[in-house]
């Protein structure tokens, strides 16, 4: 496959296991029978990356070891070995994605085979993309989406277990209301919920609900007490019911005393601590004091009921929260999302869109919620498109991609790569799709720039070959001897090689005229004496003219160094040019004068020199030429037209 030029003189294209390591992405070439022929370094490296070190290299058949795949894996393997066989039967290209994790990390690649006629034999590209990033993106989207919809389904499970307090979101609202109706149902004087201390509960640790009777006692003094049951219940690990002859038996817990001194005699106590649904501990609830008779073991059980009532509703209150979080969290995520993300309709029309899609397409978000998927597809694509979605709402489709035009508000066309994936109920109706959207315009105009230099690389290839081939036969016909034939070959050949650099410096297009003459002049610049002079404006030649006039000019400056003003030390060469119109296109016109040089005789037989300028110049150049062979120094006037724009063949 690497048709690189070998040494010869010129200077040769980068060999193309070099241009197959510069690829970012995993490459390998594969033969007619599978054989992988050619890999590059990204692909050694994803291989060993993948425990694959000297399975997947040169000479390896890839079909085979695709056929060959086992456990999850063999299904996307079959596929890929199917795709690539279809490719090598004569379909254009194949792409699947699949999972290719290794030990370190998770990774999904897109694999992409594309086929390559060669010498009338079939090759296959394999191309791997990393697609990590939007895999993972979907998933944790995906994720967000399935865990809101658990709470939300928690969120309706807890809501029929409660009342209005169930129905609360703040869990400050829920410790005081579960406070209050303690109180008022068990009938305490005072109640008092101690939180243990979090950043969702209220700035005071302790909420306090109190009778009439109960107001004339300080807060401070009810928070102490209230403490001190915290601190035994938390102990404990259990509720705690104490009637009035048992307090004498806790010193600390038997009354309320107050700055001034005064004591307040409890009774007895109620307390109960307030368990999360996880098993943690979010406070205690206590009640003292009760209005009438002892606390009992039914008072308890009502308390414990309003504990687990009171953890179910904070519980809510913190889902909620976290929900909105995911929910703030998602939308973000949607919305600063480096790619487009929407999502559609049976119809294709757009449901939701984020920013990134409206940076790509041009239009508002208000313009596109008005719009379909058609209304952005080029009628290039249009066609594929509705079959696509046709089948995507049907459900023979529940995922597609591709890449395809997207028309943009101000009249342009950008390249997009387009994946689309249904979401579908419990019954299999077609709910809406998920479109992410990624700009790949500046890939797609990389690609066809690459395109046009390898139809360019292979046109200046034959050509170039058919020079060498000419040169070859000529100098063969007019040397004398084998010493003469390889002398002036090989100058032919370096000549032909420094205009083959120029054009390589701007990309095999143009070579300057300017330049051309003074690759073969500059050896002659001397500081005390002007040996050549050139004048004229710039101009750029293309290739097909720049080549047989840079051998035009090697054939000049060698018959000047040899015989003529070059070839004394007072001698001169003077190159002039001009650009005129003539017939209504441009024409390079140029004239080599030689000066003070030895006297001048026309030669007594034609060499190849002057085959070049009356035979190849006007064959491959349409060019008119002059010669004067003058006593007084040699002259040349030659007149070319320029092509305004150089067609590349397709090959």
């Amino acid at each position: 496959m690497d048709r690189t030029p070998k040494q010869s003189g010129i200077v040769s294209v980068p060999p193309a296991q070099q241009i197959l390591d510069a690829l970012a992405g995993p490459v390998a070439v594969l033969d007619q029978t599978g054989t992988i022929i050619a890999v590059n370094q990204a692909w050694l490296g994803v291989a060993q990356a993948s425990g694959l070190d000297g399975v997947t290299h040169v000479g390896t058949n890839y079909l085979a070891v695709c056929d060959q795949a086992s456990g999850v894996d063999a299904p996307c393997a079959r596929s890929a070995s199917a795709g690539i066989r279809s490719v090598l039967a004569g379909a254009p290209s194949f792409s699947i994605e699949y999972p290719c994790h290794s030990p370190q990390q998770p990774k999904w690649f897109q694999l992409c085979a594309s086929r390559l006629d060669c010498d009338g034999a079939p090759y296959v590209v394999v191309a791997h993309h990393d697609i990590t990033d939007r895999v993972l993106i979907e998933q944790e989207r995906q994720g967000l989406l399935a865990k809101a919809h658990r709470y939300q389904e928690q969120l309706k499970m807890l809501a029929k277990m409660s009342t209005s307090i169930v129905g609360l979101s703040s869990p400050g609202l829920v410790f005081e209301q579960v406070t209050d109706e303690a109180r008022q149902i068990i009938g305490a004087h005072w109640a008092a919920t101690h939180t243990v201390p979090y950043a969702l509960w209220p700035s005071r640790p302790i909420i306090l609900s109190v009778s009439d009777r109960s107001r004339e006692v300080p807060r401070m003094a009810l928070e102490r007490y209230a403490a001190a049951i915290y601190s035994h219940v938390t102990q404990a690990g259990a509720p705690l019911r104490l009637v009035k002859a048992e307090l004498d038996l806790w010193p600390d817990l038997q009354g309320i005393r107050s700055q001034e001194g005064d004591f307040l005699p409890m009774n007895g106590i109620l307390a109960v601590p307030i368990a999360s649904p996880q098993g943690g501990l979010l406070g205690v609830l206590v009640l003292s004091d009760k209005i009438n008779g002892e606390f009992t073991a039914d008072d308890e059980a009502i308390l414990v009921q309003l504990a687990q009532i009171a953890s179910v509703s904070i519980e809510n209150a913190a889902k909620a929260r976290a929900e909105r979080e995911i929910r703030e969290r998602l939308s973000a995520t949607h919305e600063h999302a480096s790619i487009g993300i929407g999502e559609t309709d049976a119809e294709g029309r757009f449901l939701t869109v984020n920013k990134g899609l409206s940076a790509i397409t041009g239009y508002t978000r208000g313009e596109l919620l008005t719009m379909s998927i058609f209304d952005l597809t080029h009628p290039d694509n249009a066609e594929t498109e509705r079959a696509c979605y046709g089948r995507h709402v049907s459900g023979d489709l529940q995922t597609y991609a591709h890449d395809k035009l997207c028309s943009r508000k101000d009249g342009t066309h950008v390249w997009v790569h387009v994946s689309s994936t249904a979401v579908f109920d419990d019954a299999g109706r077609f709910q809406y799709s998920v479109r992410v959207i990624q700009d790949i315009d500046r890939r797609k105009r990389v690609e066809e720039r690459q395109a046009l230099l390898v139809r360019e690389l292979h046109h200046r290839v034959r050509n170039t070959l058919a020079v060498v081939e000419a040169l070859a036969g000529a100098t063969s016909r007019t040397a004398t001897s084998m010493r003469e034939f390889t002398h002036s070959f090989s100058a032919r050949i370096a000549a032909l090689a420094k205009t083959q650099t120029l054009l390589t410096e701007d990309y095999w297009q143009t070579a300057s005229l300017k330049e051309m003459l003074l690759c073969e002049l500059q050896p002659f610049e001397e500081r005390r004496r002007e040996r050549f002079r050139l004048e004229g404006p710039p101009v750029d030649l293309a290739a097909d003219i720049a080549i047989p006039l840079s051998m035009a000019f090697h054939e000049l400056t060698a018959n000047a160094a040899c015989y003529g003003a070059l070839s004394v030390r007072t001698g001169s060469v003077s190159v002039s040019w001009d650009l005129a119109f003539t017939e209504g296109r441009r024409e390079l016109h140029l004239r080599w004068v030689e000066e003070n040089g030895a006297p001048v005789q026309p030669p007594a037989h034609s060499g190849f020199g002057l085959a070049l300028l009356h035979r190849v110049l006007p064959a491959q150049c349409q060019a008119r030429v002059q010669v004067d062979f003058d006593p007084r120094g040699f002259r040349c006037e030659i007149r070319v037209p320029l092509v305004v724009r150089r067609l590349v063949p397709d090959y």
